[in-house]
């Protein structure tokens, strides 16, 4: 029962406080609150593409000084493994053909 009187008097508040502060109906107030939530909005934005460009300074220059010195050695070997396999591959199919033919 509690419960129930306590919701009543949250809802009855609720009730009274939005019809004590009506909202604001005239053209003009309107307007400059448009003109304000874009202005709020380009700042916004300016902001993030900031914080965008100073994360990728960062990561790049991260990947610079402590990923591509590691990353290269291993990109040379798989590159290396790659062409000798080329290579043994190119050797054998002059050999494979002329088995073929026979």
């Amino acid at each position: 029962m509690s419960r129930l009187v306590l919701f009543v008097l949250v809802v009855m508040l609720q009730v009274c406080l939005t019809s004590s502060n009506p909202l604001p109906s005239t053209a003009p107030d309107n307007a400059g609150l448009l003109e304000r939530a874009q202005q709020v909005y380009r700042d916004t934005k300016t902001k993030v593409l900031n914080v965008g460009s100073t994360v990728a300074g960062f990561a790049g220059m991260y990947y610079e000084e402590h990923l591509k010195p590691v990353a290269d050695s291993y990109m040379e070997w798989a590159k290396d493994g790659a062409s000798s396999l080329w290579e043994r591959l190119k050797s054998k199919v002059p050999t494979f053909r002329s088995t073929q033919d026979k």
